[in-house]
């Protein structure tokens, strides 16, 4: 009986002890604890040893108001929860620690610090590390024979070779990316870099060079100096013993390693990592959900995913420096949804300091992932550059991307590799590129860039607005993709085909059906198209909406001077034969147009108030419209108010016919009554008389166009002083 009751005590035991267990970790208890509720621990080193074992865990709770500035290392435990409890803000893991005891040395200031740092912070804003030239001041130039291990600048004489051996440089090698690097070596006009760059600098693209002492000459600048381990800060004005300084130290938020598996990570702001604010680094790593975080100004990455199904979700990304969700090839079936992403990528000599660097959301051939729902504005570089397979970026809004770079876009595809992706419903406006130091660059940003060789992708239904550049961009090899259904409201090339041979693939196979492009001044072309290969072989594109108002031979622009309008470009190439072209003609300013959008999940119904408008196959359009989720519309307002009593254009038992309409020289009016004394008015879409006919009789009057322009009229037939009808004329070429 003994021997019973003792292995079912050793029972009830052992099934409590594997039992999984929440903990409670508070930087406030001023006592480490058993890390219970009422008694948490202080710090997270008895966190990261129970992290570090299999052992079964529930829960990891830290408390809302602290701070804690340390890192979080899983190690080996997997299937559990790390979010907050208590009440106040989210629970902040800081990769930065306090710089205090500042005092004045010449003009700046100084301040003991035993480790090495990342990054500087004064009052949560990132500062400048020190630089030549200033921030304010014109770049230095590369000159020729430049190569990616050394840089020639005749101007280097300035600066001393040992000041220059101990300092880094910034290049922008080409015009999507800047690049960093130490410097070994030097002389009066050459450095050698420590690690060669990607790309072999441009002659007369800019550079500069910073982390020396001596540029430490204008506000917001620091230096940190390991040997002496001091950090030096010239504020703009002020006592920095009066500012909250914070240097980064740790790597990471959270950090997780192989194997790690099944993690939930809620309710936490990260801030000031040097690598990432969590880090999922291994492709071992499974179903990592990080949802209703904060993440802030980590050097590197917010988000930093090489793991299997993660899912970012409900967060706020912002000033980070590198990436703030980066997706690594080992990414596969990742979910990025409802997160905010605000001024990411803002500094050149920040983050990875490689091609790839300052986006919002970068996937880097990754595959079958959905980017969806996510609010991005002000990015240094693109807004979601998702580069693989099988991917689906859809419901976006993406605005002020593209703010230190110009060859890329809101939205990108690279690549061979880039396969089957579909970027749908997506909103883009601004984000027109930086051409700041590439003299010779001749790229023009787009708002979605298909680049070299991407294949058999879509882009759908996406409204380009409220820009001056590009809007949708087909590169040199791009083939068997389809552009359908998309808005372009405005740019200088509002679709362009680089058919150029480039690449060696043709750009064939592509279907262009159903797209609106509307230009809004007289320089805009609808089409660019680059075709040095036999013909204009690209695939199918018709049925689309070419709207130039204010100048009608720029429909089709082909390199280097040849412009062509409607008409021509549709007999030289045998596209859009079923296409319709601008009906209105206008001079600037006039712009009769409106722009409707619906950026949410629901249907919605705008309504137009008492003005009269006409869509784009000018039917017309009062009281309201009704919108699909993330869908536009545009519309043309033809300056008359509604009329209650006007005539139905789905009426078929109408008494008053226009034959032909459209016309290009003469069109009859016809009426099943008979006219006697009646006066017809002929306006414009600005409501301006341009032709009259009185003392009409009869059932028919003859119209001649005369020298009236091509464009949409209107016509008032009245007699007795009571309006017959009123109907639109059509005036073709």
């Amino acid at each position: 009986m003994k021997t019973i009751l003792t292995i079912i005590v050793s029972i009830i035991f052992f099934g409590l002890a594997t039992q999984a267990q929440n903990y409670y970790v508070s930087s406030s208890a001023t006592i480490s604890g058993s890390g219970s509720m009422v008694s948490p621990w202080n710090s997270f080193v008895p966190l990261n040893t129970l992290l570090a074992t299999s052992a079964p865990i529930d829960t990891i709770f830290l408390k809302r108001g602290d701070v804690f500035r340390d890192q979080i290392t899983v190690a080996l435990a997997s299937n559990f929860v790390i979010t907050a409890y208590g009440t106040g803000n989210n629970p902040i893991i800081s990769g930065a620690d306090s710089v205090i005891s500042w005092t004045t040395i010449s003009t700046y200031w100084q301040a003991n610090f035993s480790q090495p740092i990342t990054n500087f912070f004064v009052n949560n804003q990132e500062q400048i590390i020190a630089r030549y030239p200033d921030e304010s001041s014109p770049y230095l130039t590369v000159d020729a024979g430049t190569t990616n291990s050394t840089l020639n600048d005749a101007g280097l004489s300035i600066i001393s070779s040992t000041t220059l051996n101990q300092s880094q440089v910034c290049v922008h090698t080409a015009q999507w990316c800047w690049e960093k690097s130490p410097i070994t070596s030097s002389t009066s006009n050459s450095i050698t870099y420590l690690n060669p760059t990607l790309r072999v600098p441009t002659a007369n693209y800019g550079y500069f060079v910073y982390d020396h002492i001596s540029y430490l000459t204008t506000g917001k600048e620091w230096k940190y100096d390991a040997s002496s381990q001091k950090i030096y800060y010239q504020p703009v004005t002020g006592d920095p013993n009066t500012f909250l300084c914070e240097a980064s130290v740790r790597g990471y938020g959270i950090l997780l390693n192989a194997g790690v598996a099944n993690i939930n990570i809620s309710n936490i702001t990260f801030e000031k990592q040097s690598e990432s604010g969590v880090g999922i680094l291994n492709s071992t790593n499974q179903n990592i959900i990080i949802d209703n975080c904060n993440f802030a100004r980590q050097y590197k990455y917010g988000v930093e995913v090489h793991g299997k199904y993660a899912k970012i979700s409900n967060s706020y990304f912002r000033e980070i420096d590198g990436l703030a969700v980066y997706l690594n090839a080992s990414g596969t079936g990742a979910e990025v949804h409802h997160n905010i992403f605000r001024n990411n990528g803002g500094f050149r000599n920040s983050g990875i300091g490689l091609e790839i660097n300052l986006s919002s959301i970068k996937g880097a051939y990754v595959d079958s992932c959905h980017i969806h729902h996510n609010d991005i504005d002000s990015a240094g570089y693109c807004g979601i550059s998702m580069d693989g397979k099988r991917n689906l970026i859809e419901r976006n809004i993406i605005k002020n991307a593209m703010l230190l770079n110009n060859d890329g876009a809101a939205l990108k595809s690279f690549g061979v590799a880039s396969q089957y992706n579909i970027f749908r419903n997506n909103f883009v406006s601004k984000s027109d590129g930086n051409t700041a130091n590439t003299p010779s660059g001749s790229f023009i940003t787009p708002a979605i860039y298909f680049d070299f060789s991407t294949n058999n992708c879509t882009i759908q239904d996406n409204t380009i607005y409220d820009r001056s550049k590009k809007g949708i961009f087909l590169n040199s090899g791009t083939n068997n993709n389809t552009i359908i259904g998309n808005v372009v409201y405005g740019g200088n090339y509002l679709l362009d085909f680089n058919g150029s041979p480039i690449i060696p693939t043709p750009m064939n196979g592509m279907t262009v059906k159903k797209n609106i492009l509307f230009a809004k001044d007289a320089t805009a072309y609808i089409l660019r198209m680059v075709d040095n290969t036999s013909g204009y072989n690209h695939g199918v594109i018709d049925s689309n909406y070419y709207f130039q108002p204010y100048n009608s031979n720029n429909y089709t622009f082909i390199p280097p001077s040849t412009n062509w309008n409607f008409s021509t470009w549709k007999s030289n190439t045998g596209y859009d034969i079923n296409s319709k072209s601008s009906f209105v003609n206008w001079t600037l300013p006039t712009s009769d147009d409106s722009l409707f959008m619906n950026q949410t999940d629901n249907i919605v119904t705008i309504s137009l108030g008492a003005t009269e408008f006409l869509d784009l196959d000018s039917n017309v359009v009062c009281g309201s419209i009704i919108l699909q989720p993330y869908t536009s519309k545009i519309l043309i307002n033809t300056n008359y108010i509604c009329s209650t009593t006007g005539i139905d254009e789905n009426n078929t038992e109408k008494d008053v016919f226009i034959f032909p309409n459209p016309f290009s020289s003469t069109t009859t009016v016809q009426t099943d009554n008979v006219f006697k004394d009646a006066t017809l008015i002929v306006y414009n879409l600005h409501g301006q008389q341009v032709k009259q006919i009185k003392n009409i009789s009869g059932q028919t009057v003859t119209l001649h166009r005369d020298n009236l322009p091509m464009g949409l009229y209107f016509i008032h037939l009245t007699q007795d002083n009571k309006t017959i009808t009123t109907d639109k004329l059509i005036i073709t070429d």
